[in-house]
């Protein structure tokens, strides 16, 4: 009885040790040969940027600067009115090399990165170690949980991923079968491209795809200079060459050959401009090229500050294949000052007499609330007047032939005595508020500076009477546009630039009180750019 217990008990120990012998086995052949899950994960659109050392090539008309990745000129649009250019790369942000394809024919450039559109369809495509097609899978960006992609763990594969930003189909691939003849042929829309390799291990595995542009992108911008009035009325048939009817691309290394010139070029689309913009941006214009480009902008015609030309042409644009960048048209008058304009140098500390608080201002006791006064003659201004403001504490209002400029005193501080805080920039930011550009709080307009050259504030009076005003957001900095609120609008005057207008500018008294800058009447004059 006890001998056959014991057979027993030795049997059973046999029988457990082979079995976990051979599951240990099973389980060592499923890491080594099994299946496996590849997870991929798109992490965005990588938007090429100019590098430093092949932004631009040979000197042309519209030059160099020292900063290889911006190129400048000028472009005549009349005797008196010219477009200052400026063609720069993107703002460079570094991501992970892993998103840069191996495409030869397109220079080495920092990407800032951006996400693909929701429901926009992509493919990946897998290839073995020798290049045979294993399989593919098809995408929508931001559709739920999407299965993985099942492979054999310990191998080696190439994986291609592409897209033409489209929500309804990606193109076909021709000569699928082996890697080394795949391509697609024809692409005429926004092509994107990712390639890498990757050794399986075994369990779940990521593969992180950073799509990229393959063809360029230029956005173009129309701005006014802020000594320039009027606003931008019209743009007719803006049109930018050289470009390609389409390419080819060859899905092992991203090479590109492209299929025929498209003689009529590619339009630059812009949104309505309604009664008038001083600024508009286009949207991003798509150019099928080989190689550098000395590419051109023609405007069938344009209208600008009341004036309309036709054929104006921005020439010579050195563009690079898969980059985007920034055009920038900035129209700029020539004018000169007429004879009256004058200087102001208002600087009165606050003060009190007899309880009450105010200043000084030549001798005389001027309490809060009371105005201070200062009157310029603009003859034969036919182009307007400009007052730069170099140092304001804190508000001011201007007359112009009797008639009040605003309504209210255009009061820059949000505590102030007298009047409230009722003017801001345009894109919503204030004076002791919040900057929504980076959401950062601006000065105090009494702790900000500028120069004769870059002004603190700038008021513009067209020669038909309208009013445009600019503000920098610190000292020395560039000019952003403002606008009235809470309640306060500007007046309808009238500017005759035949005869001698009046303008007086005028400041509330509200404890220290400060205007520093100067202004003067101004008109047209030739900028030697056209005979």
């Amino acid at each position: 009885m006890y001998q056959k217990s014991r057979s027993k008990v030795l049997l059973a120990i046999v029988a457990f040790v082979c079995m976990t012998a051979y599951s240990c086995k099973e389980t060592q052949d499923s890491i080594t040969n099994g299946e496996t899950v590849v997870k991929v994960n798109l992490l965005g659109v990588a938007n090429p940027t100019v590098s430093n050392d092949n932004a631009v090539s040979k000197k042309g008309k519209v030059g160099q600067e020292a900063s290889q990745s911006k190129q400048v000129g000028t472009v005549p649009f009349s005797s008196s009115g010219s477009f200052e250019v400026t063609l720069t790369s993107a703002p460079q942000l570094p991501v992970s090399d892993e998103s840069q394809s191996s495409a030869s024919n397109r220079a080495t450039a920092a990407t800032d990165r951006s996400p693909l559109d929701e429901n926009i369809k992509y493919k990946v495509l897998v290839y073995d170690a020798d290049g045979n097609y294993i399989t593919e899978k098809l995408y929508t960006n931001g559709v739920g949980d999407q299965d993985g992609i099942a492979l054999d763990a310990g191998k080696t594969y190439s994986f291609i991923a592409y897209s033409v930003n489209s929500t309804t189909s990606v193109p076909a691939v021709v000569d699928g079968s082996k890697l080394t003849e795949a391509s697609l042929k024809g692409i005429d829309s926004d092509l994107m491209y990712f390639s890498g390799k990757m050794t399986l291990a075994a369990g779940e595995n990521n593969l992180d795809v950073i799509l990229k542009h393959q063809y360029s992108q230029i956005i173009t911008r129309i701005k006014m200079s802020p000594n320039t009035t009027g606003s931008i009325t019209s743009i007719v048939t803006p049109i930018i060459n050289p470009t390609h009817v389409s390419a080819n691309l060859k899905l092992a290394d991203g090479s590109l050959t492209y299929n025929g010139l498209n003689k009529l070029g590619v339009n630059v689309v812009f949104p309505a401009l309604g009664k008038g913009l001083r600024e508009v941006t286009s949207l991003p214009t798509m150019l099928i090229h080989p190689n550098e480009s000395a590419g051109t902008l023609k405007f069938g015609s344009i209208t600008i500050d009341g004036e309309t030309k036709s054929n104006i042409v921005v020439p010579d644009l050195k563009v690079i294949p898969g980059q985007r960048y920034y055009l920038d048209l900035e129209f700029k008058t020539c004018t000169q000052n007429v004879e009256g304009g004058s200087g102001m140098n208002w600087s009165f500390a606050e003060r009190k007499q007899g309880g009450v608080v105010g200043i000084v201002a030549d001798g005389v006791f001027i309490p809060n609330g009371q105005a201070l006064e200062k009157t310029f003659t603009a003859p034969g201004a036919d182009y307007g007047f400009v007052f730069d403001i170099l140092q304001l504490d804190n508000s001011f209002n201007m007359e112009v032939n009797g008639v009040k400029l605003a309504k209210q005193e255009i009061q820059f501080q949000v505590d102030a005595i007298s009047s409230r805080q009722n003017i801001k920039f345009a894109d919503g930011s204030s004076f002791s508020g919040k900057n929504t550009e980076n959401g950062a709080t601006l000065s105090s307009i009494y702790g900000l500076k500028g120069t004769a050259l870059a002004p603190l504030i700038k008021v513009v009076i067209s020669r038909t009477g309208e009013v445009t005003m600019f503000a920098s957001k610190k000292s020395g900095g560039a000019l952003y546009p403002l606008v009235l609120s809470n309640g306060n609008s500007f007046n309808t005057f009238l500017w005759d630039g035949a005869k001698t207008n009046v303008v007086k500018v005028t400041q509330l008294v509200d404890g220290e009180t400060i205007i520093k800058g100067a202004g003067s009447g101004v008109k047209k004059v030739s900028c030697n750019l056209v005979k």
